[in-house]
This record gives structure tokens, sequence and C-alpha cells, in this order.
């Protein structure tokens, strides 16, 4: 089933803003230079590719579950999420809808707009990587911190729909995404961890 899915995608840890505090003492907007420079190198291509870490805690049982698989984004057909470990499963996001496909072949399909979580993941990488900087400050409060060989880019929701749903989201990179932290409105934690294998 799919909703059994995404509530376990989503299950985790239990910080409001669990990436470097730092970052959220650093508001910006889409004129900053920094940023653009940023995302001029992350917006170079199209597609970005490569493998990924999933990590989620249950701070209940204290325990900490990953898996991992490989990953596509592309600014034309979205997020696909090809799950290896600890079991196969294809999950495909567009802007418009969301389809799993099982081990078996079985496919269950849902509307984008039916599961904010993953619509916001979405819209936010694919606008991060497109260098799209008027898209993130029209949903998103921006926060950006550079350090010596690496940035962190913040978004918190600017309506506060989305802010019952999701707390912020944390991306942080160098010269490619390198992980993506989402918080929800619960304080559950969520981390992606990306290898990029093309851009």
């Amino acid at each position: 089933m799919l909703k059994f899915f995404l509530t376990a995608l989503f299950a985790s840890g239990t910080l409001l803003f669990a990436a470097d505090a730092s970052l959220w003492k650093a508001p910006t907007n889409a004129q900053s230079p920094e940023v653009q420079k940023v995302m001029k190198v992350l917006s170079e291509s199209e597609t970005v590719s490569g493998t990924f870490v999933q990590k989620r805690t249950v701070v209940k049982i204290k325990r900490t579950f990953e898996s991992s698989g490989k990953f596509e984004i592309s600014q034309k057909n979205g997020i696909t999420w090809d799950m290896e470990k600890p079991f196969p499963s294809k999950l495909v996001i567009t802007d418009s809808k969301i389809v799993q496909t099982n081990a078996d072949g079985s496919q269950v399909e849902m509307a984008s707009s039916d599961n904010v979580i993953f619509r916001e993941i979405a819209a936010s990488m694919r606008a991060v990587l497109g260098g799209n900087l008027a898209a993130l400050e029209n949903r998103f409060e921006l926060y950006f911190l550079q350090k010596k060989n690496s940035w962190n880019v913040g978004l918190v929701p600017k309506e506060k729909m989305i802010q019952s749903t999701i707390a912020s989201i944390a991306l942080e990179g160098d010269q490619c995404l390198k992980k993506v932290e989402l918080v929800d409105g619960e304080g559950n934690v969520l981390t992606y961890e990306f290898k990029q294998s093309g851009k």
C-alpha cells in the first residue's frame, strides 16, 4: 500500500531544526550574490542521478532505520527513488502525481496534491537544482550559510498550512547537492544523503 510506504518513509526523529543551528540565524534573499553563485553551479544540468541513503530514527523505540538505492532528479520528469534495500520499490514524484511500483510490478498512484511532504520536497529540490530562486523565495523564507568547502540552504515555508506539515528543509552541498534534511510539523526528521554519479 502506498499509504503504508509513505508513512514508513517519513517516520523519524524529533528535533525542530536539526540542521546546523547557525543556518537559521542567517536569513537571505534571492538577490544574494552568494546564493546566486551556488544556484548557478547547481543548475548547469537538467538531470542529476546517483545513489542515496535514507535515515530515519524512531525516537519512541530508540532505533534508526536505513534504506538505500538509486535516484534521479530531473527538471522535466520529476524525482525517481529506486529503493533497493531493505526491499525493492520504485517511487516517481512529478508535479501532478506520485506512482509507486512494487517488486511484483503492481502500481499504486495518487495525486501529488494529496501528499504535501512529497510535493514540497520535489518542488524545492527541483527549484534548487534548476536555479529557480524566484520559485523558492515565493514559497519559502530563505537562509544561507557559506562554509569553507560547502554551503547550506535553509527553507522555511511561508504558508501556515504547509508549516503544519513541514517545519523546515535544509540542503547541503559543494559543487553538487550532498544532503537534504526535512523536519516535519511534529519535529520528526528525515535525512537523505546523496552520492552523485552524473549531472
